[in-house]
This record gives C-alpha cells, structure tokens and sequence, in this order.
C-alpha cells in the first residue's frame, strides 16, 4: 500500500483531484477486501458499489478530517465500518450451513500467482470457504476487530478508535473471535488439513 502523507490529504482537502485519486489507489485494495472479508461472500457482487460509497463519503467529508485526532487510514477504516455496519442494517447476512454450500454460494475465487498443485489450489479453496463462513458466524463486533487486526495488520489503538471502544474490550472480542473461529474449524483441522 502506498504511503498516504499530510501533504497528499492536505492538498485533496483544497479538492486536487490527483492527490484524491492517489488516496484511493492506495487504499483501494485495502477497504474492498475489509469489505470482503467483513460482509462475506453474500455481497461478493456488491463489493465494488459499496467500496465506491465509503470512498464518496470519506471525500464528502474530507474537510473534516484532523490529523492531530487520528491517522488518516484510521479515520477513513471508521467509514469503513460504519457503512459495512449500515449495510447489515439494511439487509441481514443470509445464514448457511457449514456443510452446506449453494450454487448462488460459491467461494471467491481470487487469483494467486503463486505456482500450486491442483490439490493444494483444492484445499487452500476449501480452507478459504469455511473460513469465510467462520467468519460470518461471528458476531458484527467481533468479525470486524478480527478482520481490521489480523487482515489489516492495525494495532490496538487504531481499532479502539475505528471500533468506539476501549483497547482492552478490542482484545478481548479479538480474543472471543479467534477461540469461535478455532470451535467452528476445529472438525476441519482434525481432519488434518
């Protein structure tokens, strides 16, 4: 990820269009994958549309932004989440089984340029679907610290000022997140993955 300086979000609050497009390629990649990651695999259609409505309402509200209350990323990782919050709002994540998947359900495939065996490409697809849906059976405030913690590499204190909370109630739903991920994949890791 680029680099986001006070210089490049000073002169895209004075409304540089160059300055607010190098904002966006940078975090870009970033905010659709926590959208991703957050909403699951039910708004994998949607992802685009809903990273360019947190990027409408980050640059609408740009003249607001104070670097001396938070980092630039954190600030905008706050719209992030309100708007993932939002969309929740609107419309409840379909439920499914973890044995189950519909034809309409079918993992995300992202390219890996890396070289793998057809088996391995299988089972790391395979791994990727029930993470996802461990991750969708968490509750919204757990699934969105483990997300911004372990996809997103934030530290603490940027999580507690995304999430509105303190930092220890930050590790303590990162730490019930991973102990109901580690029940929900538990079946699979004895499988011996």
């Amino acid at each position: 990820m680029t680099e986001i300086t006070d210089t490049m979000v000073l002169a895209a609050q004075r409304g540089d269009q160059a300055a607010c497009r190098a904002i966006v390629e940078a975090l870009h990649r970033p905010v659709i994958a926590t959208i991703f990651r957050f909403l699951g695999t039910g708004y994998r259609r949607e992802v685009e549309d809903l990273a360019q409505e947190v990027f409408l309402k980050v640059f609408r509200a740009i003249g607001t932004f104070d670097r001396k209350r938070a980092k630039f990323t954190t600030w905008v990782y706050t719209f992030v989440r309100n708007h993932c919050y939002d969309v929740l709002k609107r419309r409840r994540i379909p439920t499914t089984s973890l044995h189950a998947v519909g034809e309409d359900q079918a993992p995300r495939e992202l390219p890996d340029r890396r070289e793998l065996r057809p088996e391995q490409d299988a089972e790391n697809a395979e791994l990727g679907r029930r993470i996802g849906e461990a991750l969708a059976s968490l509750g919204e405030d757990q699934r969105m610290v483990f997300v911004l913690r372990e996809y997103e590499d934030l530290d603490y204190s940027e999580i507690a000022q995304i999430t509105g909370v303190n930092e220890g109630t930050v590790k303590s739903r990162l730490f019930r997140a991973k102990e109901a991920l580690r029940q929900h994949l538990a079946p699979y890791l004895k499988a011996g993955a």
